[in-house]
């Protein structure tokens, strides 16, 4: 299973992750270095400040036993977190070897790297490493010393995260962390799992809970049910985990899972605002009152880390969360009033569907001329923009690509566009496929089809000043009998690829405008990220022009 663990940046004792060599001096020295291990104060001491490079230090992963469950409803015993080689020094320069290969505990914090928001897939794009990681045993805490690269943050889209490091701000943080399975305090069978625990063999098994798993498997094959209690994936929750999480029962029991062979993988930076995470933290009632945090593995699904279990064949992923108060604050003002500076996602809902109904098309021939370059480079290019190609752009260009430039003048002098598909052609999208010079041509579009935070704030403000025409056409349009209805079933199927595909390009816009050398794109990759990719934008992304799709019936093209 794979879990995302979130930390407020500042918590109740004090900030979690303080930027070292700046503004938040005075807070270290006030509130961290007093009661941090003498090992970890020395490494710091003996640090310099580089221009170069910014260091952070993070102090979140406490004991259980100590701190209690986090928000998400994760326990972390601090026999999981002090699992350590005997060959352990506290001489990181050694230690980062040995713990690259340990299988749990504190060490396997020298596997990850930092990122923002959770954009793992390549570790050779992370913005730094982890410098440090020790075990504070009067804290009862992990303590991590975390390096971030200038250059990195400038070649990966992650100005924003330095500009934010340092300003001084205390970020939030977020953990990955694998682990094979999770454990309910309330309804495990303890007898059964330590008897699970027992068929430890060393010569057969990384650690105990590879045993545990093995024994928990074979019950599930012999009589279809393993350990009570003992969940592989988040399928498997019971009832406590799946619906009162961190919640007192009547018998004074409280509801968490333990997670006792975790291994860290990723430590991310997370900004409220532009981060995807910000909106999967929360169950929102239909009222809009009630807030109520999710688990920290269906976070790591919402974000996109069930693809990275299903590929490493790890089961669980987790991640430990910030507070709902925190991300209330982030959405709304007072008394639950739009912000000026914010647009909640309740009336992006509203706005993206007249939004796109508005939007300018782009013109025959400016797509004729697109369609003489690589397809993939098109797309790229534009999405690095924040440009999403309508329905009836991306089919106009598909067929042309093909050579079916009379099929494509027809569909367009009819206004008929292929039907929406529940298959998906995968998409070939990279930032390597970005074009400076298409880019400068498409620069004078952004104001009007761009979906980047500024751009599409104004976008929506025109709108009211509009006649409102809905997303979809009425009526129905008879089709050819030269239009071969597999054909254009295989477009929504390669648009459906495109959409998904763009989700992954984003995150490289902010370095990639940079290359382009026009002043508009130069003046956009300047601001911080949480500006760029706002929560309306992501939503914009995800839902604009999904309504735009003909639906093909007998025959006949419904629009």
């Amino acid at each position: 299973m794979l879990k995302l663990s979130f930390f407020k940046g500042e918590g109740e004792t004090g900030p979690t992750a303080i930027p070292l060599f700046g503004p938040a001096d005075r807070a270290f020295e006030k509130t961290a270095a007093p009661s941090l291990l003498p090992d970890v104060a020395r490494y710091i001491s003996n640090l310099t400040p580089r221009p170069d490079a910014q260091y952070v230090l993070v102090n979140a992963m406490g004991a259980t036993e100590y701190y209690g469950s986090n928000v998400n409803g994760d326990s972390f015993p601090e026999a999981s977190l002090i699992h350590r080689p005997d060959r352990w020094t506290g001489n990181p320069l050694i230690d980062r070897i040995v713990g690259k290969s340990w299988t749990y505990g504190y060490p396997t914090f020298y596997n990850a790297h930092v990122f923002a928001h959770h954009r793992n897939k390549d570790a050779a794009q992370a913005f730094g490493d982890v410098e440090l990681a020790a075990w504070n045993p009067h804290m009862k805490r992990v303590e991590l010393v975390l390096r971030v690269d200038r250059d990195k943050c400038q070649r990966f889209g992650g100005t924003g995260v330095w500009d934010k490091l340092k300003a001084g701000s205390y970020p939030d943080v977020s953990m990955g962390t694998r682990v094979p399975y999770d454990t309910c305090s309330v309804c495990l069978d303890r007898d059964l799992y330590a008897r699970a625990i027992r068929t430890f063999d060393p010569k057969k098994h990384a650690h105990p809970g590879i045993a545990a798993l093995e024994f928990h498997k074979k019950l599930l094959q012999q009589n279809g049910h393993g350990i009570r209690g003992l969940s592989i994936t988040r399928k498997d929750y019971c009832e406590h985990a799946r619906t009162a999480m961190n919640r007192i029962l009547p018998d004074g029991r409280k509801v968490w899972v333990d997670n006792d062979y975790p291994k860290f993988f990723d430590i991310s930076f997370v900004f409220i605002g532009a981060d995807k995470t910000a909106k999967t933290m929360l169950f929102i009632s239909s009222g809009g009152q009630r807030y109520q945090m999710k688990s920290s593995a269906e976070m790591a699904e919402d974000v996109g880390l069930k693809e990275l279990a299903e590929k490493t064949a790890e089961p669980m992923v987790k991640s430990a969360s910030i507070s709902d108060e925190l991300l209330k604050n982030a959405f709304l003002g007072k008394k639950g009033t739009i912000d000026k500076n914010t647009i909640p996602s309740q009336f992006g809902g509203k706005a993206i569907p007249v939004l796109a109904g508005q939007e300018a098309q782009m013109p025959a021939d400016l797509l004729d001329g697109m369609s003489r370059l690589p397809l993939p480079s098109v797309m790229s290019t534009m999405g690095s923009l924040g440009m999403v190609l309508q329905p009836r752009e991306f089919q106009r260009l598909m067929l042309l690509q093909i050579g079916k430039r009379e099929l494509a003048d027809q569909l367009d002098a009819s206004g008929q566009v292929f039907g929406g598909s529940e298959e998906s052609e995968p998409t070939s999208l990279s930032p390597d496929g970005f074009m400076p010079a298409l880019a400068r041509l498409l620069a004078g579009r952004t104001d009007e089809r761009s979906g980047f935070g500024p751009i599409l704030e104004r976008r929506i403000i025109m709108i009211s000043t509009r006649p409102v025409e809905p997303e979809h056409a009425p009526g129905a349009l008879k089709l050819s009998s030269s239009v071969s209805t597999d054909l254009l079933c295989k477009i929504g199927a390669a648009y459906n690829g495109y959409r998904a595909a763009l989700m992954n390009l984003f995150p490289y816009s902010q370095s990639l405008l940079k290359t382009a050398g026009h002043p508009v794109l130069t003046k956009l990759s300047e601001l911080p990220l949480a500006e760029i990719l706002t929560p309306l934008s992501i939503q914009y992304f995800k839902t604009a022009h999904l309504g735009r799709f003909g639906v093909l019936d007998g025959g006949v093209l419904q629009h």
